[in-house]
């Protein structure tokens, strides 16, 4: 059901091509789509209907209408260690920024990933990645 209403608003959304609204009495009518209805108009009736053809059914709609696809394993990537701040966070984090190029060309498609790792770790830890779009400026700041 989360899925059917997300991707409701989402169409919603495309509907104000001068931005967003921020007025509800604007919103055009709309009926949400039956999260237990297939695409080709089945009804789910069972747990393994759901699992093996409905949930598949969805995730495939969010693969092409939200995210895109995986690329997968790319085989030439390679990774740099750009800066490390050992003294991160007052002392409690190493910080570290890590460049990935894709094709393993540094003038090719690539990523930055800024990492902080709690310095008292004795075995591996979980961590966040989040997305940078402010570029280095941003993932400079220090709290």
């Amino acid at each position: 059901m989360e899925l059917s209403a997300i991707l409701t608003l989402m169409s919603c959304l495309c509907a104000f091509p001068d931005g967003i609204n921020y007025d509800e009495s604007k919103v055009p009518p709309y009926t949400l789509p039956d999260p237990l209805v297939m695409s080709d108009g089945t009804k789910v009736s069972d747990a393994k209907t759901w699992m093996e053809k409905r949930r598949p059914e969805l995730l495939r709609l969010f693969e092409e209408f939200m995210y895109g696809k995986s690329p997968g394993k790319l085989e030439s990537t390679t990774y740099e260690v750009t800066s490390v701040d050992n003294e991160s966070l007052d002392g409690k984090a190493i910080r570290k920024e890590v460049s990935v190029y894709f094709t393993g060309k540094k003038d090719g498609p690539k990523m930055d990933i800024l990492i902080y790792l709690p310095k008292s770790a004795k075995k591996p830890v979980p961590i966040f990645l989040g997305l940078n779009f402010w570029g280095k400026s941003y993932s400079s700041f220090r709290p």
